[in-house]
């Protein structure tokens, strides 16, 4: 063999050291490099206690015309909106959420039968003491009001709540990712990411089948929920070393 042919062979083997080399490096540090983690889920309820309540307050009125139907519809309301005010709801607490005017046909297939208009509104009212709300609505059907249509108690300040769910939430967290990582012979080192997974508000729907109504010596007593639930749910990646 010549001195070329060695020389060209010597830098082939060179080449293919190399190359081993390299990949064998490239193999290390991905393992050196590797992060272990460690994921958890965490649920966190805080109750709070209601302090106000929304009332869905409807009013109805009919008339053989549209236009007789809507001004009747807005006497009735200008009463129960002067009602609400003599019962302590400040203006600002009252808002107008639809009106619609539509027809309905009375006593159907009498020989009375006939078409005529309604025009059927709903308030919303905002009562922030909960032992008015009995007499809130007993004032406002009174001044002509035709249904009270929902009854919902609520916490006026629900980010207090839901922000000590989300610690909770957290602390839960920790605690679940120490002992699995402690079982595991490793620590908790940091906190890679942390999702919320639920959303969090007070369970408006437990509180209404909650309320008890009863009516004794002409007196309406509405009963608000002990406490409203806040719930959050969320998942941490924790990492271990």
């Amino acid at each position: 063999m010549n001195r070329k042919t060695w020389t060209v062979a010597l830098v082939v083997v060179a080449v293919v050291v190399l190359a081993i080399g390299a990949r064998a490096m490239a193999q290390d540090t991905s393992v050196e490099g590797a992060r272990r983690t460690i994921t958890v889920t965490s649920t966190a309820t805080v109750g709070s206690q209601p302090d106000q309540a929304t009332l869905q307050l409807g009013i109805e009125t009919e008339a053989e015309d549209s236009t007789d139907a809507l001004a009747q519809n807005g006497k009735v309301t200008d009463d129960v909106l002067a009602a609400l005010e003599r019962a302590g709801i400040a203006a600002d607490d009252v808002q107008t959420e639809q009106l619609d005017v539509y027809r309905r046909t009375v006593d159907r297939k009498t020989p009375q039968e006939r078409t005529v208009f309604v025009a059927d509104s709903t308030l919303s009212v905002t009562v922030r003491d909960l032992d008015r709300v009995g007499p809130v609505i007993e004032a406002a059907v009174g001044a002509g009001a035709t249904s009270v249509r929902n009854v919902r108690f609520e916490v006026s300040d629900p980010a207090r709540a839901r922000t000590q769910a989300l610690e909770q939430a957290v602390d839960g967290a920790r605690v679940k990712a120490d002992a699995m990582a402690g079982a595991a012979g490793a620590t908790v080192t940091g906190v890679e990411r942390i999702v919320e997974e639920g959303a969090a508000r007070p369970v408006y729907d437990e509180a209404y089948r909650a309320a008890a109504f009863s009516v004794a010596s002409a007196d309406l007593s509405v009963v608000a929920p002990d406490e409203l639930d806040t719930s959050v749910t969320i998942t941490v990646t924790w990492m271990i070393g």
